[in-house]
């Protein structure tokens, strides 16, 4: 079970982005690593953030959207030469 700092929101996952986990194989810690510690967030569609974490030669890229939760929409790797 992962544990929350008490400044930290609760994350929640859609149903797409529990697939994407499974398919990429990446774990809620990586996740929860990546949006509280990102090597870079950027803007996204729809006031959607995207979180980046360098993972050896990829990037994981974990698109969310942040109010009074953070609601993970979809997670994957990305080459890191697409977006550096």
């Amino acid at each position: 079970m992962i544990k929350r700092c008490e400044h930290r929101k609760k994350i929640i996952y859609t149903k797409h982005a529990r697939m994407r986990m499974q398919q990429y194989n990446i774990s809620e810690l990586e996740i929860v690593n990546t949006i509280y510690n990102p090597d870079k967030i950027l803007p996204g569609y729809r006031n959607r953030k995207i979180a980046q974490k360098v993972l050896n030669r990829y990037l994981l890229r974990v698109i969310y959207e942040e109010n009074d939760l953070i609601t993970i929409i979809t997670v994957y790797y990305a080459r890191r030469e697409r977006y550096e």
